[in-house]
């Protein structure tokens, strides 16, 4: 007799913003650590979450009960609510409607507070983060003149983030006013507005960012003007920048910037066992999320001011084994994501230990090898090229291993050791930051690969138009192969639904399975006097679920809808970790849709 697993439902907010990425992979790995079968709600955000129309209400609404019917029909046990999920920061009341529609669903909510019951949050710190970074321009570094690119100004975050600035102003007596500051509406394109701050303010010493998008932007404005990014009182005509959120450039920016590490895989692991936590004890702890202060060059800062690993001491030169355990053991703390299984930190501390205590033992001269730069770069490749890489923070890496090699510089008065390992020190930093950015470029060009895939699929249904149905899902499927490996199962209602026809249109007509795209029977498409029928007995996921679960506990569901009219759904067993293609792929099909039925 097969059991049943848990299934547990996530409404997300936009599948293509690379902090929702790092939620959704944290809980991935949690779904499959703890056995149970996620649902992924993507693609359900409309146009007017960018706009203050009067559409909120009727499309918002519709959305959030078509995505209310999904969970009843496929018998979901509870959820977790990303902010943003339908709507881009949501006014109270639009949040209080979407909230208000899962009050009989036991949920864990993401960055929003809630204090009702059968409910939980997880919410990272943005006063106190932001307070850290604003003390240490302020108490460290001594700036007093300062202008600040915030977020929207309706967005929660934003306004912790602001209120901190804020208070610590107040608190030091510096000078803060409107002119002083714009809202860059947590967006990379707000070049103009940054512009517009600093014309209108002559010599700051700091320019304050409320996320690293904005920062980025800060950089090309400064740098168009020939204005050196650092330490003022060091650089002459330099301004000092922060961010906040450690994107994956950061580290790797010119110069690195300092800013605030926020852990979302570790909130999206966590928020899974907190769902399975509620369901089982109807009661849940909520929770801050921790924060790093990441404190680079961009500041002021200078690396290697913070010394994590001290030099050997002597009795660790006796017995070099002792080191090397000691500082493998800090390294797989350090570089690991959030909660990797004990068994996988274990294989990554083993290729630290190997690689550090052979150093060590050349180091001490111990064995007749000498240690190199090649050497080195060949460790850190080993560890890198890994099939644990995914476990890995390449920034992490970068500074901890910045850090070993100058604990092993501070314990040596022999200045050719002292050359080489400084040696070593440039050039396994240059190896790590090349990582960096040539995953960037790969991620970059498979991105524009498949996105030009993506771009063809409603050219080539159209093409295919009159030869019926069956032949256009046929060739949308086909090209989707190009994009994603996932299982892809295609419903369509028996006439579209207007938004206009009210909450109770979402129950109305039948949905057709029409065609699906699986490994084990390849691309099936289906007559339409033939195509299997969604019902009770039969959910969507119940279609998806029919080869069995080796294939993993994990699913996302797209709705087809274009303008006012929802079409369908697509669902995918998904094997890939990125459901940005499906949300793709859905809007292609809806766009092919609309004009087929003359929208």
């Amino acid at each position: 007799m097969i059991t049943r697993r848990r299934r547990i439902g996530v409404l997300i907010g936009s599948a293509t913003a690379a902090y929702m990425r790092n939620i959704i992979n944290g809980m991935y790995q949690a779904a499959a650590d703890l056995g149970i079968d996620l649902v992924v709600f993507a693609g359900t955000q409309l146009a007017y979450s960018f706009t203050d129309g009067d559409l909120i209400e009727k499309n918002h609404d519709f959305m959030n009960e078509l995505t209310r019917s999904h969970v009843r029909e496929n018998r979901l046990e509870g959820m977790i609510i990303c902010y943003g999920s339908h709507a881009v920061f949501m006014d109270e009341d639009v949040r209080k409607r979407l909230l208000d529609m899962y009050s009989d669903v036991p949920y864990i909510l993401i960055e929003e507070f809630t204090d009702k019951n059968n409910t939980g949050y997880l919410i990272n710190d943005n006063y106190n983060s932001m307070r850290k970074v604003v003390e240490h321009m302020v108490k460290y570094h001594g700036y007093r003149k300062f202008l600040y690119v915030g977020g929207r100004a309706n967005n929660r975050e934003a306004i912790e983030r602001q209120r901190a600035l804020e208070d610590v102003f107040l608190e030091n007596d510096i000078v803060f006013t409107d002119e002083m500051m714009i809202d860059g509406m947590f967006v990379e394109d707000c070049v103009v507005e940054v512009e517009t701050l600093l014309d209108r303010n002559e010599k700051p010493e700091a320019i304050i960012c409320a996320n690293d998008l904005m920062a980025y932007a800060v950089y090309r404005v400064l740098k168009k003007r020939g204005i050196p990014i650092g330490n003022p009182r060091m650089i002459s005509g330099a301004i000092a920048v922060t961010g906040y959120d450690d994107d994956i450039r950061a580290v790797s920016s010119d110069p690195p910037l300092t800013t605030v590490m926020q852990d979302f895989y570790y909130e999206g692991y966590t928020a899974v066992e907190k769902i399975l936590a509620l369901l089982r004890d109807g009661i849940v702890d909520s929770g801050i999320v921790p924060t790093v202060l990441q404190k680079r060059v961009s500041c002021g800062c200078s690396f290697g001011q913070v010394h994590r690993y001290a030099p050997m001491n002597e009795t660790e030169r006796t017995n070099p084994e002792f080191y090397a355990i000691k500082v493998s053991e800090l390294m797989r703390e350090e570089i690991l994501i959030s909660n990797v299984r004990e068994e996988i930190g274990d294989k990554v501390y083993d290729i630290i230990y190997e690689a550090v205590n052979k150093d060590i033992l050349m180091y001490n001269g111990l064995i007749k090898e000498t240690l190199n730069s090649d050497m080195v770069i060949d460790q850190l490749r080993r560890l890198v090229d890994s099939e644990y890489r995914r476990y890995i923070s390449l920034n992490s890496l970068i500074r901890t291993y910045s850090d070993y090699v100058s604990s092993l510089i501070r314990g040596t008065s022999d200045q050719r050791a002292i050359e080489i390992l400084a040696d070593i020190l440039v050039e396994g930093t240059k190896y790590l930051q090349n990582c960096i950015l040539n995953m960037s470029d790969v991620a970059g060009e498979r991105y524009e690969r498949k996105a030009l895939q993506m771009s063809l699929i409603s050219r080539n249904m159209s093409l295919v138009a009159d030869e019926g149905d069956e032949k256009m899902y046929y060739v949308a499927l086909d090209k989707m192969n190009y994009c994603d490996s996932s299982d892809i199962y295609m419903f369509l209602k028996d006439k579209p639904i207007n938004y206009s026809d009210g909450l109770d249109a979402v129950y109305k007509g039948k949905l057709y399975l029409v065609a699906s795209k699986t490994e084990a029977e390849g691309i099936m498409t289906y007559s339409a006097d033939n195509r299997p029928i969604v019902s009770k007995e039969r959910s969507v996921l119940d279609f998806a679920s029919e080869y069995g679960d080796e294939k993993g506990n994990r699913y996302c569901l797209a709705e087809i809808h274009h303008g006012d009219k929802l079409y369908g759904v697509l669902v995918s067993r998904m094997d890939d970790d990125d459901i940005m293609y499906l949300s793709l792929f859905a809007h292609q099909l809806a766009l092919v849709l609309s004009y087929k039925f003359n929208d």
